[in-house]
């Protein structure tokens, strides 16, 4: 049987970041959790006018350390989809977060590959370059020889900028809104949130964003100029890499979502190119989105198309977007 939690005491089992309440809460006045006897799985709820949609933070999380069982994932999704239909808790289930990927998909559902370069830390500097491709390497290694320096910081507001800069120079659609950033600055920092920045000639050539919990360090936000000192923005990685295995006996660090047979040759497959160079591996899995109620889906969609075409922007709906990009067309 489905439940819906609506605080973190009463869940018991151990969360990661992604579905902690403290992270909820700052994404939407609206959140919970979905539970059984075996899976939690977290939500935000985003309400607009008469529009409702669901976001997953997270993929299913066990509450014991079983085995991985793709049909008892299945079945549990199949279920949760039902109870927001029947509790008409939502119109849409959005996208899920990038950092999540599932295991399996409910049914009659829109389905997609996805996955996430993670790789795995410990507190040395020098192991984790010597994981890096030879020809990064060298540039990591000169970049040290010439003085890069990377630093912690708690200056939101010039890491916020620098990371908007980047977004925009990318085509980014959504930009990270400067509240929420500062909302979650003064909720997350330093517990689970550190910011880095990576300076050469007294000029910062880049910044860096993680979020963390007990275990595993995610890179949420990063940015840069647009021609940084070769070699430090891995510095700027690795860096923080040994610092949280170093301080907070952190085990592996995600990079946040990927597509697994990108095309090369697109700006996105060089990002992606810069995430495997580390040594990374990538966790492979699937997204899905389910539409709930057709009519409001579609009255939302042009709803939201009309607010980017009057601040002037294109947008591109991310599954599409992502599709053009694969391979496969993201086919399951």
């Amino acid at each position: 049987m489905i439940k819906l939690i609506k605080t973190e005491n009463d869940i018991k089992a151990p969360l990661p970041f992604f579905a902690k309440e403290i992270y909820l809460q700052s994404k939407s006045d609206y959140y919970g959790w979905f539970e059984n006897e075996h899976f939690v799985l977290p939500f935000t709820l985003f309400k607009k006018f008469i529009f409702k949609r669901i976001v997953f933070t997270t993929e299913i999380i066990y509450k014991s350390e079983e085995e991985i069982n793709i049909q008892k994932e299945k079945d549990f999704l199949n279920k949760v989809v039902a109870f927001i239909k029947k509790n008409k808790i939502a119109d849409d289930i959005f996208k899920p977060q990038p950092s999540a990927v599932f295991n399996s998909y409910p049914d009659n559902c829109e389905a997609f590959k996805w996955g996430s370069f993670v790789i795995d830390i410990e507190p040395s500097l020098e192991n984790m370059i010597k994981k890096v491709s030879k020809s990064q390497r060298n540039y990591i290694r000169r970049a040290i020889k010439d003085g890069v320096k990377v630093e912690k910081t708690s200056n939101y507001e010039e890491i916020h900028k620098l990371a908007n800069e980047t977004l925009a120079r990318q085509n980014i659609q959504l930009l990270i809104n400067k509240n929420e950033f500062k909302e979650q600055f003064n909720s997350f920092h330093p517990q689970n949130m550190l910011m880095f920045k990576v300076i050469y000639e007294n000029e910062i050539q880049g910044t860096l964003i993680v979020f963390i919990d007990e275990e595993n360090a995610f890179a949420e936000y990063a940015g840069s100029i647009v021609k940084p000192k070769h070699g430090s923005l891995k510095l700027l990685h690795l860096t923080a890499m040994e610092y949280l295995a170093k301080n907070y006996n952190l085990k592996t660090y995600d990079f946040i979502g990927a597509i697994p047979d990108i095309i090369e040759g697109s700006k996105e497959a060089g990002i992606q190119k810069f995430k495997k160079e580390f040594g990374a591996r990538i966790k492979e899995g699937y997204q899905f989105r389910v539409i709930i109620n057709p009519l409001k889906y579609y009255l939302f969609d042009k709803a939201l198309k009309l607010y980017f075409k009057l601040k002037k922007v294109q947008y591109e709906d991310p599954v599409e977007k992502y599709r053009k990009l694969s391979k496969s067309y993201l086919k399951v």
